[in-house]
């Protein structure tokens, strides 16, 4: 592993535990229309950019939060491929989002982007910006039988989950605590490396997901080992280099593509770990009769070898678990469209949103 100070490894386990938390909470304040834990994972000075506002994160919050929202429109935000960079007391992350968001007759599936900046003040961190890009929308005739079986999630406090948290006694807000004195000891450390371990697999997996989304072939070349082979069927076995080239040639002639990943299980042992991941991919193709939009959920099976202190991937097998294949339904271009006022877009390398931004 590249990082050997063991302040360093602790500093950065709690800097990514922290700024995960708060992109969780800041998705958590938004479903459940809570502004006091919307306002807790901001600084006093951050702004955001989502297109249809610009401005203060303050008047977002209000925004989101304010009025007196119908408790029945339950909207979700699924967060996934969060990769955080920290530097010191600043970092910056990237997070794919899921959005469930139902409309008069109508469900919509909405995929998009959270590209983050972060700061520590007083030992605490909270977001400073936000800029959302949007990749993609499906939006389908309501579906949603009238006689519910299950607990119904609500905005406010009447979400059952909301509730059942509050009969725990937990507080729902971001922890204002920066920690105290504890006993570094061998058997601490070496857990921390090997959590460390998993962060930056998790980042590998991440750096997957976009190299492929965005058509990145310098990203996607850097993330394999020597001699790395893939397994995905019928549609690719082979060399890493061949599976490369096919996915840069497929995200040129897809409209669009996304990967969100989550469910991670990853076992590292020394320098070598095996991961299975859940991946839910988004794409929309051109079709004889008009535009198609395919959802497909499935598994990633890797190996990953760690050289030099830099983890790299040394085997990927895609199992496929289902396919939704529709016709599209996309609607950004629409005018008088929710999505019309959401300006930041998707794209490929080098034109990206991400790049700017990350760089």
């Amino acid at each position: 592993m590249a990082n050997t100070d063991d302040g360093a490894v602790l500093r950065e386990l709690w800097a990514r535990d922290a700024i995960r938390q708060s992109i969780v909470a800041l998705q958590r304040g938004i479903d459940r229309s809570d502004l006091a834990l919307l306002k807790s994972v901001f600084h006093d000075d951050a702004d955001v950019a989502y297109g249809f506002f610009d401005g203060t994160a303050a008047e977002f919050c209000d925004i989101m939060a304010g009025g007196d929202p119908d408790p029945g429109a339950v909207t979700m935000h699924r967060p996934a491929n969060t990769w955080i960079q920290v530097d010191g007391d600043r970092a910056m992350s990237e997070s794919y989002v899921f959005v469930y968001s139902p409309g008069e007759g109508v469900q919509s599936l909405i995929g998009g982007r959270y590209l983050d900046r972060h700061e520590c003040r007083d030992g605490h961190w909270r977001l400073n910006h936000r800029t959302y890009v949007l990749d993609w929308n499906i939006n389908r005739p309501a579906s949603e039988p009238a006689d519910w079986p299950y607990l119904r999630g609500r905005k406010g406090g009447a979400d059952p989950g909301a509730g059942l948290l509050a009969q725990w006694g937990i507080t729902d807000r971001i922890d204002e605590s920066n920690g105290g004195s504890v006993e570094i000891s061998p058997e601490l450390m070496a857990q921390a490396r090997h959590a460390l371990a998993k962060a930056q697999i998790h980042d590998l997996i991440c750096a997957h997901a976009r190299a492929v989304d965005r058509g990145d072939a310098g990203l996607l070349a850097s993330l394999w080992s020597e001699g790395a082979t893939v397994d995905v069927g019928e549609f690719y076995t082979g060399d890493s280099q061949g599976f490369c080239e096919l996915m840069l040639e497929t995200a040129q002639t897809l409209r669009r593509m996304a990967h969100t990943v989550n469910n991670e299980w990853i076992q590292v042992d020394g320098d070598a770990a095996v991961a299975e991941s859940y991946v839910i991919a988004v794409s929309t193709a051109a079709g004889e009769d008009g535009d198609v939009d395919t959802l497909t959920g499935g598994r990633y099976l890797d190996r990953f070898q760690c050289d030099d202190g830099q983890w790299k991937t040394s085997h990927r097998t895609y199992v496929s678990d289902w396919l939704i294949e529709q016709p599209s339904s996309d609607q950004r271009d629409e005018p008088g469209s929710m999505y019309e006022a959401l300006t930041t877009r998707g794209g490929l390398y080098p034109d990206d949103p991400v790049y700017a931004f990350w760089s």
